[in-house]
């Protein structure tokens, strides 16, 4: 957790006020949009929650107090903040301190580049800070003998005589440069991997609109309204491409951004990513037997491994089974495969005992 926050409706404070933490877990994701909701604030783009407080172990966030806010933004900069390496979080402080920054948009630009910046928080270890700059300047990486051939000391004394240092509560900081883009336009948040994720899902407003969000299945399902609200399109008039896919390598084959929708693809992707190593195999393997067309096929194969056996090797060729290139796989369900594919197995299989009755 970066930071707990206190929000409340400005407009109404009698509504009461809410204690959340950021980032917020996906798992409480749709519970906090909803208790935000029921207070009349949450919306997906309006900054229209109040920060009435905030506890972080970032001192610099404090700034955000008092200020309207959205609750995406604040979660977005959570995950920003909490993905820092060691040293850029004195780096997004002090830069933010020499800027006057204290708006949200700016704290989440600052994020993207404030690791050009250099502080020095110990003047009596000069060689560090000189090779630490020398580093930072170049990118964050050199050559390894270009590095050991820094004369960090030399380095850390010119920086300093350059007169180009301020002063801050973080250290004394040079922006060597830096400017601060506007990668996040107060809208559209830019492509970022907080977390692994199983796929990831671009959004366009049309066939040859630019890129308006990104999605990161499995994902809560109250984000996926919420960032089709921030990109300003309906349930049905956008795109998506899939960048990425971490999925099974026969699942993979099957789903498709042009005939799976968007929820079927995050369905599949949360059935999946509980499985592990062996249970995500023996899936494939499954996949490879009854050849589903569509997602929300294979999440059903996906939600109903336990119908299946599947052993690397067959063990008995009478049996009621398949040899796949993966392995020996086979199905001893009640409902055939087919029926198990379907949106609701469970209803297929009573109505099937409710004829035989």
């Amino acid at each position: 957790m970066i930071m707990k926050t206190a929000i409340s409706n400005k407009a109404h404070p009698e509504y009461g006020q809410a204690t959340i933490p950021f980032p917020i877990p996906d798992s409480e994701y749709d519970h906090t949009i909803g208790l935000l909701e029921g207070m009349g604030i949450g919306s997906p783009t309006a900054q229209d929650c109040r920060v009435d407080g905030l506890d972080s172990k970032h001192p610099i966030l404090n700034r955000l107090v008092t200020q309207s806010v959205n609750v995406d933004e604040l979660d977005h900069l959570a995950k920003r903040v909490a993905s820092f390496c060691q040293g850029e979080d004195v780096q997004f402080a002090a830069m933010a301190s020499k800027l006057g920054l204290s708006d949200i948009k700016d704290f989440i630009n600052l994020t993207s580049c404030c690791q050009q910046a250099t502080v020095i928080t110990d003047f009596s270890k000069l060689e560090r800070v000189g090779k630490a700059h020398s580093l930072t300047v170049n990118g964050g990486s050199m050559p390894s003998d270009e590095y050991d051939k820094v004369d960090g000391r030399a380095v850390a004394l010119d920086l300093i005589q350059s007169g180009a240092g301020m002063v801050t509560p973080y250290g004394v900081v040079y922006d060597n440069g830096m400017k601060l883009e506007q990668v996040y336009d107060g809208r559209h948040f830019p492509e970022y991997y907080y977390q692994d994720s199983l796929m990831t899902v671009e959004i366009k407003s049309g066939p040859k609109g630019e890129a308006t969000g990104y999605l990161y299945l499995p994902c809560p399902d109250k984000q996926i309204q919420r960032t089709l609200a921030r990109a300003g399109i309906g349930p049905q008039g956008f795109q998506m491409k899939i960048i990425l896919d971490e999925l099974p390598t026969q699942v993979s084959a099957v789903v498709s951004a042009a005939r799976d929708g968007l929820d079927d693809l995050n369905k599949l992707c949360r059935a999946i990513e509980p499985l592990d190593t062996a249970q995500r195999e023996k899936l494939e393997a499954t996949v490879l037997l009854a050849q589903p067309t569509y997602a929300s096929e294979v999440r059903q194969l996906a939600e109903n491994l336990d119908q299946f056996a599947f052993m690397p090797k067959p063990f008995d060729p009478e049996a009621d089974c398949a040899i796949t290139e993966l392995g020996y796989v086979a199905y001893h369900g009640s409902l055939t495969l087919e029926e198990l594919m379907t949106d609701d197995p469970a209803e297929q299989y009573r109505q099937e005992m409710g004829g035989l009755a």
